[in-house]
């Protein structure tokens, strides 16, 4: 190639468009970058919020199933599914006659047992006046034998006959003490034979409603250690939603977070509540954590069983700043986030703390004001401080 070409002097006619065919081929020269047109975003201010939403199922606030500690034939069934009952309501009885009879037997030993104290005790009170009065004998026999009026054989005697007395009354107090035990003992019994005559009884634990019979009038109830149940009673005023919530998010589950419960069986409403409280723990099988709320029920629409989506509320952040999903590139850990900002027609990258993922927009906790223009997203790479021209968002 001619040495003129670089030494600043004009080569003859063909050499320039010559040269000028070789700049076009090869580009700029080195060190230079070309513009790239990008579009860009404005950080904006507003309330978020981040909620998971999770399949959800609805519980009785109570529900009891109600077994017989007594066995006998049905004798009455008072109440059926649906019914509403109260707190303490007779729902059904059993004939147990054998209890009866033994609760009578009871009574009359009691009766019996009242009767021979009292006699005991009629014996103590004259072994106590025999007593004091052989002391007295003895005391005077005493004093007799100081003046020599009388032998002291004879206060032997006395003696004798005054501990004699004593012995028999600690005997007649045992006795009468034994008497009193026994009847303590009978009457124990006989509160725990009425106890069982109250089981044949089978009553609401509260008020509510029954949503299984198992027995008819007739029927015989056997008891054993399953405890069959024959009736069944939940309360359903008020119910429980019970979520299971994955491991990743029950850690920023809290008492009082926003909740909400929805059905497709009830497609026009919603029914919001708190979160009351959750098992605070997670399950090694499923990797979730049991959440539960509860709601007022008064109209019933709300039935035990029903499945439905049970949204909670995880955070709320007010006034955050927030840019679009695209608009936040990370590393290849996922751990460092950046943003890539337009100043004075060229790109910066500026690193940023992510605060919540709403999937199509992130909040940015650190590293921007608000007031910056953010390359909304591009196609390969944009380095630092390469030339940008802005086009308008698509």
């Amino acid at each position: 190639m001619n040495a003129d070409v670089f030494s600043g002097r004009r080569p003859p006619g063909p050499v320039v468009p010559a040269l000028c065919g070789i700049f076009a081929l090869i580009g700029a020269p080195v060190g230079a970058q070309e513009s790239v047109r990008v579009s860009t975003v404005t950080p904006v201010r507003e309330d978020i919020t981040l909620t998971t939403t999770q399949p959800a199922t609805i519980h009785a606030y109570f529900e009891a199933d109600l077994a017989s500690r007594v066995g006998g034939y049905v004798k009455a069934v008072k109440v059926d599914i649906g019914d509403s009952v109260a707190a303490g309501e007779v729902l059904a009885e059993i004939d147990a006659p054998e209890l009866g009879i033994q609760a009578e037997r009871k009574e009359a030993e009691i009766r019996l047992l009242t009767s021979r104290k009292h006699q005991l005790e009629a014996s103590v009170r004259a072994s106590q006046a025999l007593v004091r009065a052989q002391k007295m004998e003895f005391d005077r026999v005493q004093s007799l034998v100081k003046t020599g009026a009388v032998t002291e054989k004879v206060r032997d005697e006395s003696q004798s006959r005054h501990e004699s007395a004593e012995a028999s009354l600690a005997v007649s107090e045992a006795e009468a003490k034994s008497a009193e035990a026994q009847i303590d003992v009978a009457e124990k019994e006989l509160e725990e034979l009425q106890t069982m005559i109250g089981y044949a009884s089978l009553r609401a634990p509260f008020a509510g409603v029954v949503t299984l019979r198992e027995i008819d009038p007739g029927d015989l109830v056997r008891v054993d250690d399953r405890g069959e149940s024959l009736l069944r009673v939940a309360r359903i005023d008020k119910v429980r939603v019970r979520v299971r919530v994955p491991e990743t998010e029950a850690v920023r589950v809290d008492a009082g977070d926003g909740a909400e419960f929805a059905s497709r069986a009830l497609r026009e409403r919603r029914f919001p509540g708190k979160v009351a409280r959750s098992a605070r723990s997670i399950d090694a099988g499923s990797g979730t954590m049991t959440v539960e709320f509860d709601l007022d029920n008064p109209d019933g629409a709300l039935l035990p069983g029903m499945f439905g989506e049970a949204t909670i509320v995880l955070e709320r952040h007010e006034g955050a700043l927030v840019l679009p999903s695209r608009a936040v590139r990370f590393d290849e850990s996922g751990d460092t986030a950046r943003v890539i900002v337009v100043e004075n027609g060229a790109a910066r990258h500026v690193p940023v703390r992510v605060g919540l993922d709403l999937g199509d927009r992130m909040e940015i906790a650190e590293g921007l004001t608000g007031a910056e223009s953010v390359v909304a997203g591009v196609v390969g790479g944009l380095a630092d401080g390469q030339p940008v021209e802005v086009t308008p968002a698509p």
